[in-house]
């Protein structure tokens, strides 16, 4: 039997044999060290025994520094206090509302500067001894990392909110168009009805406040007028841009709500999709508002049944589609016509504006934004987009 090296082998003689499994100080050590999370133990009194690496790089401190020091030391005072509570709490009547269970706290450096660490405590005895092991791991760049997500969704929403004031006004001023140019219309009838019945002469106050009404009908057709005009959609302004990369800075926004609908997100995107041409932001925003539309689409369904696809390949030589499908009920017979007609909705408090602007933008990219029921349950939407723009005809020459 080969013993190279110092190995020594197991002996099995008695198949009850128990293996020794007791570690040694150095070992445990090295385990401790080895743990990428901060790991720290404390007496019954709150008071720091042991810090690993992790630990130490996490709070500045050495652990020959701090030992026998009350935990106070690395929390925010405010937390400490509360944990104090927790703890003395749980010493007196056996209650546990912090043991064995992980909570966000704020910890503190030896600099001073504060940050989060979610904070996990176990219970160990040790002979006659009690010890408490929290388990503490930084938060920081998750933080940042939310933080910059929320700064994205808000962002979003801004341009949607832009996007859906345009349209609002474009509507309105196209409505409002129709009563203003029946007031002109009336108002010249009644010009013409006084001059034939020769009362134009008698009533001068009455012709002057009719002409004032023309007058004052036609100004505001004009503001009317620039308004649509100001809130027409202009033409998209496009960029080569990597739809994966597109479609992978929305995820962090997409899964976030999608978590606090309890919604499975699965997301299944194509390799080497080509370069299209569109605008990042119109096109992330036509997608969230997918996205979001399909995770309120199954509201009424059991949380274990939620799930959302988002896919995305290449249809053909010189298309991109991309679909969002969800295991709601599907869109309603009655409501196909209108679903992408502006003021149109299916929900309570929908402005029904959404899916219009949606394919308004899909359009302005010489793209394509539709839909169909899936055979078993819910619909899909997909979303078209050319990988190449056609170069327009010079008009004028032949």
């Amino acid at each position: 039997m080969d013993t190279r090296h110092g190995y020594q082998p197991l002996k099995m003689e008695d198949p009850g044999q128990r293996i020794d499994t007791e570690f040694s100080a150095a070992e445990f050590d090295a385990l401790l060290n080895a743990a990428v999370d901060g790991i720290i133990v404390t007496d019954r009194q709150g008071r720091l025994l042991r810090m690993n690496a992790a630990a130490e790089r996490m709070f500045g401190y050495q652990e020959t520094e701090i030992t026998g020091q009350a935990i106070d030391i690395i929390m925010n005072p405010r937390d400490a206090r509360q944990h104090g509570r927790y703890m003395d709490n749980y010493l007196r009547t056996g209650e546990r509302k912090i043991i064995g269970i992980g909570r966000e706290v704020v910890a503190r450096h030896r600099s001073g500067r504060e940050f989060p660490v979610d904070l996990a405590i176990g219970e160990a005895s040790v002979g006659d001894e009690m010890r408490f092991v929290g388990l503490i791991r930084d938060l920081t760049e998750q933080k940042l990392a939310e933080e910059e997500a929320l700064r994205q969704r808000e962002q979003m929403n801004h341009a949607s909110r832009l996007t859906t004031m345009g349209e609002m006004a474009a509507a309105m001023a196209h409505e409002l168009n129709q009563p203003l140019s029946a007031i002109a219309n009336y108002t010249a009838a009644c010009q013409r009805l006084l001059q034939q019945e020769g009362q134009a002469q008698a009533s001068p106050d009455v012709d002057r406040a009719l002409d004032q009404i023309s007058v004052q009908a036609h100004r505001a057709a004009e503001i009317i007028q620039r308004i649509r005009d100001f809130a027409r959609s202009r033409e998209a302004a496009r960029e080569p841009i990597d739809l994966r990369d597109l479609i992978a800075q929305i995820l962090p926004l997409a899964r976030m709500d999608a978590r606090a609908h309890h919604t499975d997100l699965r997301v299944r995107l194509e390799k080497d999709l080509p370069v299209v041409m569109a605008d990042p932001i119109q096109i992330q925003q036509v997608l969230l508002n997918l996205i979001r539309n399909g995770i309120d689409a199954m509201e009424a369904v059991p949380a274990r049944d939620r799930r959302l696809d988002l896919r995305a390949w290449l249809e053909d030589a010189e298309h991109v589609r991309v679909t969002v499908t969800d295991r709601g009920p599907g869109v309603p017979e009655d409501a196909k016509d209108g679903l992408f007609t502006p003021f149109f909705t299916t929900k309570a408090s929908g402005m029904g504006l959404g899916l219009a602007i949606s394919r308004s933008i899909a359009t302005a990219h010489g793209g394509t934004l539709s839909h169909f029921n899936n055979p078993v349950a819910g619909a899909t939407f997909y979303l078209i987009l050319p990988t190449k723009i056609e170069p327009e005809e010079d008009e004028g020459h032949d």
